[in-house]
């Protein structure tokens, strides 16, 4: 059958129709398909999820998704998570090995707190961790590390805090270096450097207690007073603080002893006014109180009346049984109430000697005297006593002194002795004897002068004429003890040197007539022991002159006889005072000369030969 043209040209048309839309249909296929083979499926939103029906896949893919915040909260949210599924899940394993890391995690995170310094809050973070986990087993152990070495810590920061209230600065920076040791950051970089700058901070303060040192070191309350102002300027909080108080402690008690001192020794007026002075800081309130109550008592029992003994007796009084200074103002008002008694004895004897006679003076020694040696006034009433007498004495004996007085102003020296024996009745211990002794010696003197001071003179006399052995004689006649005698006794010394010198001048004479060498010698050693300030010194002089040139002459003669050292002998006698000594001396230089052998002349070189420096080990 043939086929129209027509309706072969529609089938080819339809085929092409259905090709294109058969290869349009299989390209959006498969870009389609590889669309959406390539797009990732949409990540779940966890806050939304409702978990009672979230597959466990989801609840760990979660809990990771919440792990990764490194928090305590999200990771305790994600132990949270996973836990809740069964043990026997078939995840249970990969849940495991999360639960112990995020465990691990928490750990670390305590573990940084506690680096920080934070210990409480580290091992509250640590003791959130889930009991059924195995790292709970770390958390004791940890907890038990840190709070050892939080103890170490506070241990030895309280160990350097000792040693600085000690002021030992060097203990106390060998203990903090112990911080550096410890496994926490917190104790070896923060506290470390934070107890280094106290004890810095504590030296500098504890420096300025130099000064307060040196006060303490000194006596005197103006210099205790002193150092206690300076140490209390240390604030309390200071660390030198106990260190001030210790020095305020020393300087109290120096204090204190220096009162039991003006106590012990009666001295009111000073005790109040060290009273006075006593700054109310250093809580001395009840002291001060007594103190000062005593000094007023003891200073109104001084004036010694009635009356400010019985105001003593009240103001001691005051003083407290509980008072450390009870039994010495308890003693102090017993005195003075026998003291009141001894006054009432003192003041009728001291009426009863008014008068100043005789007789009343006596009656008022009797009436002071009836005072006994166990009572305080018992010094002062003997004193009392000592002076009455000395007046009684001078009354009786101020007439015979008088009298002798008179006596002496006649002037000769009948008078002068009539009036030693008058001043001789005063006996000896009585009042007025130191002043009539004074005066018999002056008296004496004037006789004593008048009498031997003729025979001095004629002694001098004697003496000037050259006549010295009748010179001595007349001046031995004043005797020892007497007011020349010392005056006589130097005169003749001086004689008898002169005589001695004339005796020994005229034995030289008579031994160097021989004009030997061994008479000459012999006469020279005597003439030097005369004095040239004798009347025959110049002689001496001349004649030594004389018998050295004879003796120079004899060694030159001798040396001319070759008996050199000989010679060298006889010039060394001639002494240097004498005027031949420069000519001895400069003869003795030449004959020693002559003594040393002669050195060997040395031959002149030869013109033909070389010389050469002569060895070491020639001899010269």
């Amino acid at each position: 059958m043939e086929i129209q043209p027509g309706r072969e040209e529609q089938s080819k048309f339809n085929w092409r129709v259905w090709a294109a839309i058969l290869v349009l249909a299989s390209g959006s296929i498969g870009f389609t398909a590889t669309s959406l083979l390539l797009k990732l499926p949409q990540a779940p939103n966890c806050p939304r999820i409702f978990w009672p029906i979230a597959s466990a896949s989801m609840r760990l893919y979660c809990a990771q998704l919440e792990a990764q915040k490194k928090t305590v909260d999200s990771l305790l949210k994600a132990i949270s998570l996973v836990e809740a599924l069964p043990s026997d899940h078939p995840l249970r394993t990969e849940i495991n090995r999360n639960v112990e890391e995020w465990a691990l995690d928490i750990l670390s995170i305590a573990e940084e707190e506690f680096q920080k310094g934070d210990l409480e809050k580290s091992i509250a973070i640590a003791k959130k961790i889930p009991e059924q986990v195995e790292a709970h087993n770390l958390i004791e152990q940890r907890i038990e590390r840190w709070r050892s070495i939080w103890s170490k810590g506070e241990g030895i920061f309280s160990e350097v805090e000792q040693h600085l209230r000690d002021s030992d600065w060097n203990l106390a920076f060998r203990s903090a270096i112990e911080l550096l040791n410890l496994d926490n950051k917190y104790w070896a970089t923060t506290k470390y450097d934070e107890i280094v700058q106290k004890i810095q901070l504590a030296r500098e303060e504890s420096s300025k207690l130099d000064a307060a040192y040196v006060f303490l070191r000194r006596y005197g309350l103006d210099n205790w007073l002193k150092a206690i102002e300076e140490a209390q300027k240390i604030n309390s909080s200071s660390y030198a603080y106990q260190e001030a108080q210790n020095l305020i402690g020393k300087a109290k008690d120096k204090l204190l002893s220096y009162v039991q001192t003006l106590i012990k020794n009666r001295s009111w007026n000073e005790l109040q006014q060290v009273a006075d002075r006593i700054p109310e800081n250093l809580v001395l309130t009840e002291e001060v109180k007594d103190w000062k109550a005593l000094a007023s008592a003891g200073i109104d029992a001084q004036t010694g009346t009635v009356d400010t003994l019985q105001a003593a007796i009240l103001s001691a009084e005051e003083i407290a049984a509980d008072s450390p200074l009870y039994d010495t103002a308890q003693e102090l008002i017993s005195r003075w109430k026998q003291e009141v008694d001894d006054v009432k004895v003192l003041s009728q004897a001291k009426d009863l000697a008014v008068s100043g006679t005789v007789e009343d003076l006596h009656a008022a020694i009797a009436k002071a005297d009836s005072i006994p040696t166990s009572n305080p006034r018992y010094q002062q009433a003997q004193q009392q006593i000592r002076e009455w007498n000395r007046q009684i004495e001078v009354t009786e004996d101020q007439p015979i002194l008088d009298q002798a007085q008179s006596l002496a102003s006649r002037g000769d020296l009948d008078a002068l002795r009539e009036a030693i024996s008058q001043a001789s009745l005063i006996a000896s211990g009585r009042a007025l004897y130191p002043q009539a002794q004074e005066e018999i010696r002056d008296w004496r003197t004037t006789i004593e002068r008048s009498e031997d001071r003729p025979l001095l003179d004629q002694a001098m006399a004697l003496g000037n004429a050259k006549d010295y052995p009748n010179a001595i004689n007349t001046a031995e006649q004043i005797r020892r003890g007497r007011v020349l005698y010392p005056e006589a006794q130097a005169n003749i010394n001086n004689w008898r040197r002169e005589i001695k010198a004339q005796q020994d001048l005229q034995q030289a004479y008579a031994i160097a007539q021989a004009r030997t060498s061994e008479a000459l010698v012999t006469a020279i050693t005597i003439i030097r022991r005369i004095p040239s300030s004798t009347d025959v010194g110049t002689q001496s002089r001349q004649a030594l002159d004389r018998w050295s040139y004879q003796l120079l002459d004899i060694a030159s003669t001798t040396a001319n006889q070759g008996l050199i050292e000989e010679a060298i002998k006889l010039g060394r006698i001639i002494p240097p005072e004498s005027s031949a000594y420069q000519s001895a001396k400069a003869q003795i230089q030449q004959w020693r000369s002559l003594l040393q052998p002669p050195t060997p002349a040395t031959p002149p070189p030869s013109v033909t030969e070389t010389t050469y420096p002569a060895s070491s080990e020639q001899t010269p």
